[in-house]
């Protein structure tokens, strides 16, 4: 089912028009513009889509959005001033 894009040349609006299928005739839709008289719409180029995999989709989440979640997230943990932390406490617990 294909889908056609029209543009009005003079505002601007833009408006999708389906087809049964390929070979059926599409005919442009009137635009009404405010305060002016219809003009017929002409025929537009449409984007086309990228489908994008998960991992396409977090490279641009952190592209995008990386330092405010760092900034959110703070300053990462030191692991080995915990785990020396750790060590000096547990040397104080009975055995098993």
């Amino acid at each position: 089912m294909p889908v056609y894009e029209f543009e009005c040349g003079k505002c601007g609006r833009r408006e999708e028009v389906f087809a049964r299928s390929m070979n059926s005739p599409v005919t442009a839709p009137e635009c009404s513009c405010i305060g002016e008289e219809r003009t017929v719409m002409e025929r537009a180029m449409s984007p086309f889509a990228r489908h994008r995999t998960m991992q396409d989709q977090v490279a641009e989440a952190e592209a995008k959005y990386g330092k405010e979640v760092d900034a959110a997230m703070g300053p990462t943990p030191e692991v080995d001033t915990h785990a020396r932390r750790y060590d000096q406490l547990a040397k104080d617990l009975p055995p098993e």
